[in-house]
């Protein structure tokens, strides 16, 4: 009998994850008639209309974040160690490190520039939505490039000495670095057009 409740129990959760449903975000954008396929620790997997979409904790109402059981330590150390697996998937492609060269600490970026290439230098935050979906590009855009480095700097929260170093204001933040180390410009926000500008710019010297 116990075994019996245990199944009953499984294929209830399974079905109650298959239903369709709908999600309206924090910031007001509504997912209708959409089915939760995947439940990861830093949020939920939507299969839409229109393909496959993924939506944040950090983005839906406390009581959806309740009812799937967010916890926001576990889903930064999810979300960290997929940006450590998508820098792995970079440095597999183009053989040169992806580096995160702070974490909230003081840094002296002057040692982190790869001279003789563009060094792209993006201040991003495990909480930050718009970072996550800036980031993909970022490292795609070094792992197809020689040219490029791209270097990390997570500001952990707005009260961390790089920030007060850097003036972080908002987040995402791409410094671009000329291969002189001269800084070319600064994009705030997820504006990947913007950023490949200052790159084509970095790369004929600023």
């Amino acid at each position: 009998m116990i075994r019996c409740s245990k199944v009953f129990v499984l294929v209830a959760c399974v079905a109650s994850v298959a239903l369709a449903e709908d999600f309206k975000t924090i910031g007001g954008k509504e997912y209708k008639n959409v089915t939760v396929t995947r439940i990861e620790p830093d949020g939920i997997v939507l299969r839409t209309k229109s393909g496959i979409s993924k939506l944040y904790f950090v983005e839906l109402p406390k009581d959806v974040q309740e009812r799937f059981h967010y916890n926001a330590a576990i889903a930064a150390a999810y979300s960290a160690q997929q940006l450590v697996n998508q820098a792995n998937a970079a440095v597999a492609r183009r053989g040169q490190p992806v580096e995160v060269i702070s974490h909230g600490a003081q840094v002296d970026i002057s040692k982190h520039l790869a001279l003789g290439s563009v060094t792209v230098v993006d201040f991003y935050a495990d909480w930050c939505g718009p970072c996550r979906a800036l980031s993909p590009s970022l490292e795609e855009m070094a792992g197809t490039d020689p040219e490029i480095a791209l270097r990390k700097i997570d500001i952990v929260n707005w009260k961390t000495a790089v920030v007060r170093q850097f003036n972080v204001q908002s987040v995402p933040q791409v410094n671009v670095y000329n291969r002189g180390g001269n800084l070319i410009g600064t994009v705030v926000g997820a504006d990947i057009d913007a950023i490949k500008r200052y790159v084509a710019q970095a790369k004929t010297g600023g």
